[in-house]
């Protein structure tokens, strides 16, 4: 009998403790750019899941993983930078009015595809050789700010700002300048190429 008493006791504080959680699938369109880099806010997707922890009714905490097309476009080479990213924010979100909410928090940017196309060089050099390996570093950490509104049948809208807080240049990397026919290293110490993304989502909460 007590072990019934147990288990039954175990299985109602698993079901009050799960209604805490909610779950959403989000996806959306990402304007992404570079701090010194030239260029301009290149288009491209996010999408992925969440999972929000109701600590009161107005108050939640948030973590999530999301693939995310980032990079800029340049107005020269006809060549966009590409820099995709996982990233896994952990938002507070403070329901301001029934669905109205605003959520702010860190996000780690873990790098998931590079392409090889300079950026931080001349445009002459630019046009003369090409990147030698990878120039980005595997991991950047951002800022995300928001708002968002959620309708009563679980449907969601929402746009925030990604403002990255670390430099995502390696502080050296090498190309191959066909002009001059050598491998040339360029220096990155004195510059920072930052991320900045701004994001429309919009998704269904479970």
């Amino acid at each position: 009998m007590k072990k019934i008493t147990c288990l039954l006791l175990l299985l109602t504080a698993f079901q009050v403790n799960a209604q805490e959680f909610r779950y959403a699938a989000r996806a959306g369109l990402n304007l992404a750019d570079k701090t010194n880099t030239s260029g301009t806010f290149k288009p491209g997707l996010n999408f992925g899941v969440s999972a929000e922890y109701l600590v009161t009714p107005v108050f939640s905490a948030e973590a999530g993983i999301y693939y995310s097309m980032q990079g800029s476009k340049f107005k020269f080479a006809n060549t966009d930078l590409v820099h995709n990213y996982i990233n896994i924010p952990l938002l507070a979100k403070y329901y301001v009015h029934r669905g109205l909410n605003i959520f702010a928090g860190p996000q780690l940017g873990i790098k998931a595809t590079v392409n090889k196309q300079a950026f931080g060089i001349k445009n002459k050099e630019l046009e003369a050789g090409r990147v030698e390996g990878d120039m980005v570093k595997p991991f950047d950490l951002s800022a995300v700010i928001g708002v968002g509104y959620l309708l009563e049948n679980g449907f969601f809208v929402s746009a925030n700002i990604n403002a990255g807080l670390t430099n995502t240049a390696k502080n050296q990397f090498t190309y191959y300048d066909k002009s001059a026919g050598k491998v040339i290293s360029h220096s990155t110490d004195k510059e920072s190429f930052k991320n900045i993304v701004i994001q429309f989502n919009f998704g269904y909460r479970f």
